[in-house]
């Protein structure tokens, strides 16, 4: 032994963090950002296009990519104007650059490269129905105590930094209207000047803004009648306080109660309860269900929320059942449809303890509308059933493609997709699909 180091596997000459490069971007990634080919590694960079030429400086290096910030556009083909004044620092939105053209058929291609990996594709794909803008119903803002005022808005990019904004081009303008007086009365609760940052989210009903605050430690009975104070001088229709956004709230003062109407149904939704995140977005799965679900059927609605799929088209079923794993929601709803003799809800954790084939054989179609990690559970024993017909709404088209191959397996075919855009200039999408057998039910209609 000569007593020298063996070469490093990476060459010296490859990019580190700091270094300069121009690039040509190919194509979208996944999560929107332009994609380049550096050697054997891909290099991601925000807010670019493919065709154009970036001066770009890496900021992240590993082992098989690359991510660098955009310097200077040295050439290209033309880009969309961005529609807020935040685009670029706020994190809430990374595809306003995109021309119409090329956004649509990046929301689409997301689902149809999902399947494609798992070796599927759907045999009918409806035209991408797409929420306009100001529409957005709800939202999830980050706040905290600065030097000289309060800070509130979305996170940066790919951090925790809280990028403080006064306008919000996809919102409905009465959730931007609280922006202002929300931000100055944050400053003075003083809960928020003990914990000095939170969350507050925001959701629009035909009575008001229901607004749950989410702030570390308990509540003294001066914090709650400075809450109740902000719920009246904002005109709220209710607030409710928890610790963190993820766990149940309390009420704190209900001024309206804020409800969902669905069909003959009016449901009194719990603080922080799922909403659709736009009206357009809930009407374009609402008419798809109502589509391919048959009158007089026996539906078991897995997953089911407040209902939202499902009870609109309730007069027309033989029988409904939902199951939803919320208690506070369920009970909910339970109390909603208290005299209707067709209509059964249940608390359940579909995660630990799907229905199995047994209990589904009481039921001619399902439908789920599961969170982002899909139901995989579920459909392995959807998959040992003797159901043939299953309506699933999705947000994630990764688990949704994970979960159709699990019934393509058992003989189900993605018949029909319609494709939802309601998280506007964000690289999420909705979805809701047909999937139909007919080895144990004939020729479905799709």
């Amino acid at each position: 032994m000569n007593g020298k180091r063996a070469p490093s596997s990476q060459a010296a000459d490859e990019p580190r963090p700091g270094a300069v490069l121009e690039v040509v971007i190919e194509r979208l990634g996944a999560s929107g950002d332009g994609e380049a080919t550096l050697g054997e590694r891909r290099l991601f960079v925000p807010f670019t296009l493919p065709g154009e030429r970036w001066r770009v400086r890496v900021e992240e290096a590993a082992r098989s990519i690359l991510r660098a910030a955009p310097l200077e556009r040295l050439a290209g083909p033309a880009r969309a104007e961005p529609v807020c004044p935040h685009f670029g620092s706020c994190g809430g939105c990374g595809l306003q650059h995109l021309p119409p053209a090329t956004y649509r058929d990046f929301v689409c291609a997301r689902i149809r490269e999902a399947l494609a990996r798992e070796r599927l594709s759907a045999e009918k794909e409806l035209p991408l129905v797409s929420a306009p803008l100001g529409s957005r119903r709800r939202l999830r803002l980050a706040f905290a105590l600065g030097r000289r005022e309060c800070l509130l808005g979305f996170r940066a990019r790919r951090s925790h930094r809280i990028v403080s904004v006064a306008r919000c081009p996809i919102a409905r303008p009465e959730l931007v209207a609280l922006f202002a007086p929300l931000r100055e009365a944050l400053a003075r609760l003083p809960v928020v000047r003990r914990a000095g940052a939170g969350e507050a989210a925001l959701a629009l009903f035909a009575e008001g803004v229901d607004l749950v605050l989410a702030v570390a430690g308990d509540l003294a009975r001066e914090d709650r009648e400075a809450l109740a104070e902000l719920a009246r001088a904002l005109d709220l229709a209710r607030v409710a306080h928890t610790r963190r956004i993820e766990e149940p709230a309390e009420p704190i003062l209900v001024r309206r109660v804020p409800t969902l109407r669905y069909g003959r149904f009016a449901i009194a939704a719990p603080p922080g309860a799922f909403l659709q995140a736009t009206e357009d977005g809930e009407r374009a799965l609402q008419a798809a269900v109502r589509a391919w679900v048959p009158e007089g059927a026996r539906l078991l609605d897995l997953f089911a929320g407040t209902g939202a799929l499902s009870l609109p088209i309730a007069d027309r079923l033989a029988r409904l059942e939902l199951v939803e794993r919320d208690t506070g929601t369920v009970a909910a709803v339970k109390r909603a449809v208290a005299q209707e003799g067709r209509i059964a809800v249940a608390a359940r954790d579909l995660e630990r303890a799907p229905v199995g084939p047994e209990e589904l054989a009481a039921f001619d179609v399902v439908l789920l509308d599961p969170p982002r990690g899909g139901a995989l559970a579920q459909c392995r024993a959807l998959a040992r059933s003797r159901i043939a017909r299953i309506v699933y709404a999705s947000c994630a088209p990764a688990s949704f493609a994970r979960d159709a191959r699990v019934l393509a397996d058992a003989g189900f075919r993605v018949a029909t997709l319609q494709p939802i855009d309601q998280f506007l200039f964000a690289p999420a999408v909705e979805l809701v699909a047909l999937l139909v057998r007919e080895s144990l039910g004939g020729r479905e209609a799709s």
